[in-house]
């Protein structure tokens, strides 16, 4: 009594909550970029492994991707809650980010994108902020705005795209800056200068901004999500197309995409209650949206982004659950394609210097991603670094402890990360709908696949002779006996908690701050103790007020002050 409209490809166990996702384009191959809450942008490849990270000082709002050098790998603009703007760019060979440009706001960046706005051939920066501007660079050398403007409150979303102005041969590339008090304004370059064309008032705040055809007459639609819990479309002049109502939760995030392979472009929405809707139109010159199908997770969703498969487009989504998905709809390819015109002629434009090419990017000097990064960065400019080391040597610590206590100063990241792939008719809960009675092909079992560690724990000088010397032979109240899944005797070892609490204050006076409890767990377990017996005297300790696990920095686990 199901009939499948989606296929839930893959889960993927992201450290904290998502704000932004963009996939990255690179030498035919697809990486997925997504940043949140714990201040870091994560570079995933197409085998679900995170390949790099980088640490920003706020949380990571928004990010666009596209090709600056025309080199074939996009380049990504990120924004940060603590106002840096920055560009940074894959290296091809070593599958990392780098940082090319930054800018420092007075407040958080909402919004950013990138394109030839000005029509000179060159890619202009653009973001939105909460300081009420929308600064535009018009390369990625500029180190200040080539304009900016200005609005009476914060800049929530941004967007630039063709649109066809009646009475005018060309569509223009406009600009279209939404904002908190309701406000729509689209700008267009003219004479070398910003030139409003029309504002829009609106009595509550525009979420998200996108430019598509969605009525399938072969010209853009701007399409807006509000506050107010509707979808909005209107033409190119601003005029209220069609309206829909979203009868549970406010939609954040939208994305304009042909998802079923029929060539008319659905809107898929990311609610705050947590729904994905996706709204088509399968009709020509038409403005009877029709709800397709909803999925359903527990928090809302912050962005969306889509992938391109090998066969069909994939949506992948995140938000507050810290879970990205990727889905795709199971009607592709099954209905008759719709024949769309084509009625915005793009004009060609004066290609313009490159901005960067990749022998230019073996130069450069890389650009930190947060304050750390520019200390260490001005310190070892500086020589300081060197004239630190010889002062700590001289008081008697060894280079591999200071080259540890820096390491934990420098960078805490995640250890652990988990991804979770669905088989095609495995159906997770509120996912399906009741139909027409069909029969079912029997359920493969889910594949879970384990965690996967992006570092391994340091093993001290101690533990790797430990690990070599022959073990001493456990006393009869050092060990437990058991029976494991397979009914095998097994002897594990333990220790009274006397001995462990013991072992854990020594630990934690000589390592000063550990970052994550696996690692924590591990280190402990490897002097011989039972790793539940070790997690459960943590716990102890921690509520009995001998431990304590920070959230700030310096971010882990310590003796409680």
């Amino acid at each position: 009594m199901i009939r499948k409209r989606f296929q839930l490809n893959w889960k993927f166990e992201s450290p904290d909550a998502v704000l932004t996702c963009s996939i990255l384009k690179c030498q035919e191959r697809n990486f997925l970029v997504f940043g949140g809450h714990d201040k870091r942008l994560y570079l995933m490849d197409d085998k679900l492994n995170i390949i790099d990270d980088r640490e920003f000082d706020g949380w990571c709002r928004c990010s666009f991707p596209i090709d600056l050098d025309g080199d074939g790998c996009d380049e990504v603009l990120v924004g940060a809650g603590d106002g840096n703007f920055m560009v940074m760019k894959i290296n091809p060979e070593k599958k990392k980010l780098i940082g090319l440009m930054r800018y420092k706001s007075t407040k958080r960046v909402n919004c950013c994108v990138g394109g030839d706005f000005t029509r000179n051939g060159r890619i202009d920066l653009i973001f939105g902020s909460e300081d009420k501007t929308i600064k535009i660079f018009d390369s990625i050398k500029a180190k200040e705005p080539k304009f900016i403007l200005y609005y009476e409150s914060s800049v929530t979303t941004c967007n630039l795209g063709y649109l066809q102005l009646p009475n005018e041969k060309n569509p223009i590339y406009g600009l279209l800056v939404g904002t908190k008090n309701g406000l729509l304004q689209l700008v267009q370059i003219k004479d070398g200068f910003p030139d409003i064309l029309w504002n829009k008032k609106f009595t509550t705040q525009v979420n998200t901004i996108k430019i598509g055809d969605v009525t399938n007459d072969g010209l853009n639609e701007i399409i807006l999500s509000t506050d107010d819990s509707t979808i909005k479309i209107l033409t190119s002049e601003g005029e209220l197309v069609k309206e829909i109502k979203i009868e549970e939760g406010r939609p954040l995030s939208l994305l304009i995409e042909d998802i079923d392979g029929d060539n008319a472009k659905e809107i898929v929405a990311g609610c705050a209650d947590g729904s994905l809707k996706i709204y088509h139109n399968p009709v020509l010159n038409s403005n009877d949206f029709e709800l397709k199908w909803k999925t359903k997770v527990a928090t809302s969703i912050k962005d969306i982004c889509f992938l391109p498969g090998e066969e069909q487009l994939h949506i992948v989504f995140g938000g507050y659950d810290r879970t990205m998905r990727n889905i795709s709809d199971f009607e592709w390819g099954q209905k008759q394609p719709l024949e769309i015109p084509e009625l915005i002629k793009i004009p060609e434009i004066q290609k313009g210097k490159e901005e960067m090419t990749l022998e230019d990017l073996t130069k450069i000097e890389e650009v930190p991603t947060n304050i750390q990064g520019h200390v260490y960065k001005i310190l070892q400019k500086s020589g300081f670094l060197k004239d630190l080391l010889k002062e700590l040597t001289e008081l008697g610590y060894s280079r591999e402890e200071i080259s540890d206590q820096l390491e934990v100063m420098n960078a805490q990241k995640s250890i652990i990360y988990e991804k979770v792939v669905y088989p095609v008719w495995s159906s997770p809960e509120g996912e399906i709908e009741p139909e027409v009675e069909i029969k079912p092909p029997i359920e493969k079992p889910k594949v879970l696949v384990k965690h996967m560690v992006i570092e391994e724990p340091i093993i001290a000088d101690k533990e790797k002779l430990r690990a070599v010397l022959p073990k001493e032979k456990l006393k009869a109240k050092d060990t437990v006996t058991g029976k494991d899944k397979k009914g095998v005797t097994t002897t594990e070892a333990v220790g009274d908690a006397n001995s462990i609490e013991n072992v854990i204050l020594d630990y934690l006076k000589q390592k000063k701050i550990v970052a994550t409890k696996p690692l924590f767990v591990s280190d402990i377990t490897a002097k011989g103790f039972a790793k539940n017996i070790v997690e459960k005297e943590i716990n102890s300790m921690k509520e009995r007020g001998k431990i304590s696990y920070s959230r700030a920095k310096p971010k882990g686990w310590s003796l409680a002050n």
